[in-house]
């Protein structure tokens, strides 16, 4: 299943009963124990899937999962709301206002866990999500093209983060550390983002270790300098003090250059695009 959960609960009965059979899938949990804390983290770390409970100190469990659903970069995150009783109405509320399940105390935290495992599990096979960093993927992504291509002229900017050398990284110290290294960017583009406090903003992944995010034009050239300066740092921790000092490593008895970080930017400018296709060539091109 997926490999990151966000559990917004005050009661530490609960979220101490979901952590521990959580545990047990290798799944990792974050908690936030109200409302403003647990959106704070959402948009911080991008989840794969958050369980609200609906009655936080702060605000309500719809409210939260209303403000998720209104931000572009957390609106495909699966949505779990957990009631203290099961009420009919409340219910009805909360999967019209965007939650995609809703299950009421005292509940199973077996249940809980195989009805999200089943849903990630869903959305990785149609496509919707990259199973190894959790992002939007394939028709996600291409909503979010299709809505640039509606805004012509707007004050939009289209990045995309291409990752180099991850083959002989994936060759030298296995399939494990290359997706960890494409996580790590994951977080540190989530990271970013989260930062201005800007609810339109996407980020998703296209494939062949390919990002791209999608932000205000006057935002685009600050991100990309403070995205290419963390990925430094973050990408040394994958090899040897000696392969940084060579700047690359030895595969087969050849030299193989260590992963880095490109970027490209389009803007409207760039246009006019009549298509993704055409969206899309200008943007790899």
């Amino acid at each position: 299943m997926g490999n990151h959960v966000l559990l917004i609960e005050d009661n530490s009965t609960n979220r101490q009963m979901l952590k521990d059979r959580f545990a047990l899938e290798g799944t990792q949990v974050a908690e936030a124990e109200t409302g403003k804390a647990g959106l704070a983290m959402a948009t911080r770390s991008l989840p794969q899937a958050i369980i609200i409970s609906t009655t936080l100190p702060d605000m309500t469990g719809d409210d939260v999962a209303q403000h998720l659903r209104s931000m572009t970069r957390t609106h495909h995150i699966y949505l779990m709301l957990l009631a203290d009783e099961n009420v009919h109405r409340e219910r009805l509320s909360s999967l019209e206002l965007g939650a995609d399940d809703f299950v009421a105390s005292p509940f199973d935290p077996d249940e809980v866990v195989l009805r999200i495992r089943n849903a990630l599990r869903r959305a990785n096979s149609s496509n919707r999500m990259d199973p190894v960093t959790g992002l939007p993927a394939g028709g996600l992504v291409q909503e979010q093209m299709r809505r640039l291509l509606k805004d012509p002229t707007g004050d939009w900017a289209l990045l995309r983060f291409h990752v180099t050398g991850l083959d002989p990284l994936r060759e030298v110290h296995g399939f494990q550390a290359a997706n960890d290294l494409l996580r790590d960017i994951t977080s540190l583009l989530a990271e970013a983002l989260s930062m201005d406090k800007i609810e339109d903003d996407f980020l998703g992944y296209i494939g062949n270790d390919d990002f791209m995010v999608i932000t205000h034009r006057n935002r685009a050239p600050s991100l990309k300098a403070e995205i290419l300066e963390q990925f430094e740092k973050k990408r040394n921790a994958y090899y040897s003090p000696k392969d940084r000092k060579k700047g690359y490593i030895l595969l087969k008895g050849e030299q193989a250059p260590m992963a880095s970080l490109h970027v490209q930017r389009i803007t409207p400018e760039n246009g006019p695009f009549y298509d993704i296709r055409s969206l899309s060539e200008s943007l790899t091109g």
